[in-house]
């Protein structure tokens, strides 16, 4: 059985035995519900049969104190069996004497008696222990027996069966009626109780569902460091004790620090993301990537953390299979491309003699592309060893007055090209770097060759220098239409460039931003920019003064 199909059937039992714990956990309130409620009333009848018998005397026997009587007598004598009743009886005797009740009531004393809440009581109780059809069902009923009783009013074919006045000066009524109103307020919250209680876990039942069906594990530990939750994927991924997973840092046999958790960040209010951790399963080592976010209740005290992890093994495999898939073909590609740039090269500067003007524009059109080419491809193998970690640096002491000079003088001829000017304003000489030039250079080359192609004609790039205490800012201004908003956020992400017609049709990679950026941030510095549509665009170069902190690869 594949590992995706036994995923599958594990989620089917889980599923299954979830759905029955819920059933069992709704069958549980329902009885606990209807438990209370029979008690009460048996306690209630002690009390409510002698008010009856006090009432007939008073005020002259009715068939109803007989009805009151043999409801009364029902709840005591089934307070001694409703633990052995199903939910469905007992939710359905209970309806039924709510409304031997309230009929009765309601006929002999129309709506001066209780009898009209007993009624919309027994809706009520309905609502909690049936399906909402059958709380439907006997609303309708409730409505349609109070029209026929008004209308049996109001007709004259029923009339009260004595004075309201002897009735209502009786003591004994208006205790039945506080009572009866007692009951009806504790009914009510206790339908309310059981209701939301039935909601609450039902909505928790969905809720781990939905948890449980993710492919990533989920696990949710209180403020006191104890487990809470966790989703089957993470029992599956991290154990038995997914709260306390044994995780390596990734490429070594080293524990990963216990204060760099997920779940310890999360509980001390940090969000976090991890990518360099590994989980051993079953022998073998999986990529994991983890992230922690805290959890705050309605007063925003901070009460659970929550951890996340999910397996990117396969990923990372996908990822070294491309990065060698990449490397490989432009490995292969450059050197052809480099004897064809060459060729072209010697056969434009008349080595074999003077082409035609029509074959040396077809000529000049190649060399371009297979330039462009070789630029690609550079750009693709320099991509791979930013993300691999592995650019050479060749650092050494850098004094930048002389540097930026003749860096911009070896890019004049493309700036001519493009019909643009570039201005460096006076540098002070005693402004030392500790950097590698080449990797500089690569920078300096991508950001001005920018300010060129997306200057208008006859435009002027400016480029100053500014002395900070601890480190120097080079910033170059164009005169182009800008960056819009919505692509600034993400102008260093690699392959990204702006689809309006304007930026393509002058070509590019889209990587050249994002390597100069790995680039200058490898040297300790910053690269950032500033930019409005239609006035142009900034960028700036932060390096720091004489630095020796870098990262070599």
């Amino acid at each position: 059985m594949s590992p995706s199909t036994q995923r599958l059937c594990a989620l089917s039992q889980s599923h299954h035995s979830s759905t029955a714990e819920l059933q069992n956990q709704l069958r549980l309130i329902h009885h606990q519900f209807a438990n209370s409620l029979w008690r009460s009333f048996a306690l209630l009848a002690l009390i409510g049969v002698p008010l009856s018998v006090f009432r007939a005397v008073n005020t002259g026997w009715l068939h109803l104190y007989s009805v009151h009587l043999f409801i009364g007598a029902s709840f005591v004598l089934g307070y001694f069996f409703y633990n052995r009743m199903s939910i469905k009886l007992k939710g359905s005797l209970l309806i039924l004497l709510f409304w031997l009740i309230g009929i009765p009531s309601s006929v002999t004393f129309g709506f001066s008696s209780s009898g009209i809440w007993w009624l919309i009581l027994s809706c009520l109780v309905a609502h909690v222990l049936f399906r909402t059809k059958v709380a439907i069902a006997l609303a309708v009923a409730t409505l349609l027996s109070i029209l026929i009783i008004a209308s049996g009013f109001i007709s004259g074919y029923l009339s009260l069966p004595l004075s309201s006045s002897k009735y209502l000066a009786d003591p004994t009524t208006w205790a039945t009626y506080l009572l009866v109103n007692l009951i009806a307020f504790y009914v009510v919250v206790r339908c309310f109780i059981s209701y939301n209680a039935s909601l609450q876990a039902t909505t928790q039942h969905q809720f781990r569902q939905w948890i449980d069906d993710l492919p990533l594990g989920i696990v949710v530990q209180g403020s006191n460091n104890q487990p809470y939750y966790s989703n089957q994927a993470a029992k599956d991924l991290l154990g038995a004790k997914p709260h306390q997973p044994q995780a390596y840092v990734a490429g070594s046999h080293e524990s990963y620090p216990a204060l760099q958790m997920p779940a310890v960040q999360a509980l001390q209010g940090k969000t976090c993301k991890l990518d360099d951790m590994e989980i051993e399963q079953a022998g073998q080592r999986r990529a994991i990537q983890a992230w922690g976010r805290p959890g705050y209740n309605a007063g925003g005290e901070l009460i659970f953390g929550i951890s996340v992890y999910e397996d990117i093994s396969d990923r990372k495999q996908l990822d070294l299979l491309k990065n060698h898939f990449v490397s490989t073909v432009s490995h292969e590609l450059r050197t052809p491309l480099t004897s064809i740039h060459g060729a072209l090269g010697l056969v434009l500067g008349n080595a074999l003699g003077e082409p035609e003007p029509k074959i040396r524009a077809m000529l000049e059109i190649a060399e371009q592309n297979s330039q462009r080419l070789i630029r690609l491809i550079n750009d693709i193998l320099d991509m791979q060893k930013v993300e691999a970690g592995q650019m050479s640096f060749h650092l050494t002491r850098l004094q930048l007055a002389p540097w930026l000079t003749n860096a911009i003088k070896q890019l004049e001829g493309y700036a001519l090209k493009h019909q643009v000017h570039f201005e460096l304003t006076p540098v002070v000489n005693d402004v030392w770097l500790y950097a590698d030039p080449n990797r500089l250079m690569q920078v300096l080359a991508n950001i001005l060759s920018n300010a060129a192609k997306f200057s208008p004609a006859n435009a002027t790039v400016h480029i100053s220098v500014e002395l900070f205490t601890d480190f120097v800012r080079i910033a170059i201004k164009d005169h182009g239409s800008g960056i819009e908003d919505k692509f600034k956020s993400v102008i260093f992400r690699p392959f990204s460039q702006s689809d309006t017609s304007d930026i393509r049709r002058f070509g590019g990679t889209g990587l050249g931003l994002s390597i100069s950026k790995s680039i200058v941030e490898q040297h300790g510095g910053t690269l950032w920019f500033e930019s409005s549509l239609g006035k142009g665009s900034t960028f700036f170069i932060d390096l720091k003064l004489g630095s020796e902190h870098i990262v070599n690869g």
